[in-house]
Formats: structure tokens, C-alpha cells, sequence
């Protein structure tokens, strides 16, 4: 449980924090950016289960390849 908050909280909670201390004039814009980057982890959805702990990414799901 305390591992699935931390992965959430690194995903949301840490890119408002950085788009709030370097951009404060405009961290709404800069947050949505940072959060446009996960983009590539869509494909997360494809994968059974969704999400795995102990799995690696890597050549795992189509978007995650060297």
C-alpha cells in the first residue's frame, strides 16, 4: 500500500511541487506539461495486470523499448 501512494504521489503530487517552486507565475501550464509526459505510459493500460509492482517496463509494453 505505502509503495502504490509513493509511485501516485511521484507521478502527481512531485511534478506540482517542481511546476510550483521554479514556475510559480505560471505552474498551471507548467504542471499540465509535466503531466503530458506520461503520455507514453498509456500503453500501461494494454498490460495485464495494469499495474505490477516488480515488473520492468522495459520492451514489456510497446511504448517502453529501447
Amino acid at each position: 500500500m505505502t509503495q502504490t501512494v509513493i509511485h501516485y504521489f511521484l507521478h502527481f503530487g512531485m511534478p506540482f511541487i517542481i511546476a510550483y517552486m521554479f514556475f510559480r507565475s505560471d505552474y498551471k501550464r507548467v504542471y499540465l506539461i509535466l503531466l503530458a509526459t506520461m503520455l507514453v505510459d498509456l500503453d500501461h493500460l494494454l498490460a495485464t495486470p495494469i499495474f505490477s509492482p516488480n515488473r520492468c517496463s522495459i520492451n514489456f509494453h510497446p511504448l517502453h523499448t529501447y
